[in-house]
């Protein structure tokens, strides 16, 4: 071999070992980066597998509490139902007894004011005749008259006067009672 030969087969072994080094360097630096990827992969899939788990039970409490609301409206709902039928059946109740009906009716006179015009309903007018009316009025020393037309009530009257006009009908007495009697009502049928 010639020193020219010896000098190229120099250089060629001097640049396979740098293309091995290097080589084996690129390798292991592209086996780095795909392990740092992977790690990379695995904890972003573990994150967002949390991040979803929470974000689920998430929903699932947001619906939970949104359901247990809408029972809750619904039970008032039902609740406040019957005891709206309690007080509508209470009318009934209380014209049922005819003898302390036809007192309550007489009781409810006792507001009557000089020059006051007496309104009752289809349902009384049996029960507070024009000739109660009159005996009534001259017992109290007034003037009270009784309308021709009869009221679109169940039951109780109004008294119109000069200034101030009187409803003392059964639903505005009961839906006045049903505000001071309502929570009591509402322990005793449900327990509350």
């Amino acid at each position: 071999m010639n020193g020219q030969e010896a000098i190229i087969n120099k250089i060629i072994k001097d640049a396979q070992k740098v293309a091995n080094s290097t080589l084996e360097e690129g390798g292991q630096k592209a086996q780095q980066i795909i392990n740092a990827a992977e790690n990379d992969a695995r904890l972003y899939r573990a994150k967002n597998r949390q991040e979803s788990e929470k974000e689920r039970e998430d929903i699932l409490r947001r619906r939970i509490t949104v359901a247990n609301l809408e029972v809750k409206k619904l039970l008032l709902a039902a609740k406040q139902e019957i005891i709206s039928r309690a007080f509508a059946e209470s009318v009934d109740a209380v014209r049922a007894d005819s003898e302390g009906y036809k007192k309550l009716l007489y009781a409810m006179l006792s507001y009557a004011e000089d020059g006051d015009v007496l309104t009752v309903s289809e349902r009384d007018k049996a029960i507070l005749t024009n000739k109660l009316v009159d005996e009534f009025a001259t017992k109290k020393g007034i003037s009270l008259a009784l309308n021709k037309s009869y009221g679109s009530f169940c039951g109780g009257i109004l008294l119109s006067g000069k200034g101030l006009d009187k409803n003392l009908t059964l639903e505005v007495e009961l839906a006045s009672l049903r505000d001071e009697i309502e929570p009591e009502i509402a322990a005793t049928l449900f327990g509350e």
